[in-house]
């Protein structure tokens, strides 16, 4: 049995025996009875598993995993930050400038309203 089929098999098994439990209109004893025969069914497909070929399929898995960690080395991740980096720097630029752009009129119409409140006042004394 391959990997792939193991782990089909696996999952099949388990969602088989859940919906089996979930609709089954059977009495107690007649779904353990269903719950022992599955276990059995599933023990021996373990015991008829060819060690070397899991062995073989964990230990690919393990050697992808490595090439990915060795993938993350310092000089590319130094790169990679320096980047992004670079690209907040300029959206916090583009931020500033729209900011300043839309808030201007309207603290210098706020500055405006109070030197005519100065004014006023200035006139009223």
């Amino acid at each position: 049995m391959s990997k792939h089929g193991l782990t089909k098999f696996l999952v099949g098994a388990g969602i088989g025996l859940g919906v089996g439990l979930l609709i089954a209109k059977k009495s107690g004893k007649e779904t353990r009875e269903d719950i022992k025969e599955k276990f059995n069914e599933l023990e021996e497909k373990l015991k008829n598993l060819d060690y070397n070929e899991v062995k073989d399929g964990a230990l690919l898995k393990l050697d992808e995993i490595r090439e990915k960690i060795n993938d993350l080395d310092e000089e590319k991740l130094s790169s990679l930050i320096k980047e992004k980096a670079n690209d907040i720097k300029i959206k916090l630029d583009e931020l500033s400038k729209y900011v300043k752009k839309k808030s201007a009129p309207i603290v210098k119409k706020i500055i405006n309203e109070i030197n005519d409140k100065l004014d006023s006042l200035q006139e009223s004394c």
